[in-house]
């Protein structure tokens, strides 16, 4: 079997930066269990390639740790699979515990699984599990969602569309989207938003997409995830975003003690 990448080249793939090297996992056995519960929960997974600018959805299918190899699905459009078969430098991106993990995709190569065609990969050495926490962070009602008004730009029909919110902080908010006409893609600024906290009011602020993934809902359905940072807002409604969070957690606290 050919020898698995070195730490450095490793980190050279993933262009992991001083700040987020603390967050880089060594340990096989952490590494296994992550890709293991990517795996079981059928998690999509994005693999990207030219340089970020190309990507293919697919999910691991399998992982044999004594081999050291991950099986991952072939993907429906053969041309990009193909151009992904000649890349010297892969990515892959997914989602554990809402938290987005990144590995390097080395020695990737077309197989047959199960009868069909699949990635083979080697198992990465190191994998990164970024979770900032700069401001800390509530879970939104799963029950009644919270749903984030957002105005598109001139042109689009519906003028708004709707996203809805998986957690929430005064710094910004994590939303996942099935609106054709939103474009979460990192960087992508929204000017004129507003969300609706109940029991405190209407805010209104400009959002910037700060990162996105592919997420796997409850029901199995895919959608895009994507964390979003608060700008131009009002003190005043910042104020109001930290009262909604005290009373989220007022309320969870009274649920557990019930």
């Amino acid at each position: 079997m050919t020898a698995m990448t070195t730490p450095a080249e490793t980190l050279t793939q993933l262009d992991i930066d001083a700040e987020d090297s603390k967050y880089l996992i060594r340990s096989p056995v952490e590494i296994l269990f992550i890709l293991r519960a990517v795996a079981q929960r059928n998690a999509m997974v994005a693999l990207h390639f030219s340089n970020g600018n190309d990507f293919i959805l697919t999910s691991i299918l399998d992982i044999d740790s004594d081999a050291g190899e991950l099986v991952m699905d072939y993907g429906d459009n053969q041309k990009l699979s193909q151009q992904a078969l000649s890349e010297d430098k892969l990515v892959c991106t997914t989602v554990h515990d809402q938290v987005k993990v990144q590995f390097a995709c080395n020695g990737l190569r077309k197989i047959r699984y199960n009868g069909k065609d699949a990635f083979g990969a080697r198992l990465p050495d190191a994998l990164l599990r970024v979770q900032r926490r700069e401001n800390f962070r509530v879970a939104t009602p799963e029950t009644k969602p919270l749903k984030c008004i957002i105005t598109l730009p001139p042109g689009h029909s519906p003028a708004t569309a709707e996203v809805m919110l998986l957690d929430i902080s005064c710094g910004g908010m994590a939303v996942v989207d099935h609106h054709p006409k939103v474009a979460l893609d990192p960087g992508t600024t929204y000017p004129k938003c507003r969300l609706e906290l109940p029991g405190i009011g209407t805010i209104a602020f400009a959002m910037r997409v700060q990162e996105s993934f592919p997420h796997t809902l409850k029901n199995g359905l895919t959608c895009k995830r994507a964390g979003c940072e608060f700008i131009s807002m009002p003190e005043s409604m910042g104020a109001m975003v930290q009262r909604y969070i005290i009373q989220l957690e007022r309320e969870r606290n009274a649920r557990l003690r019930a």
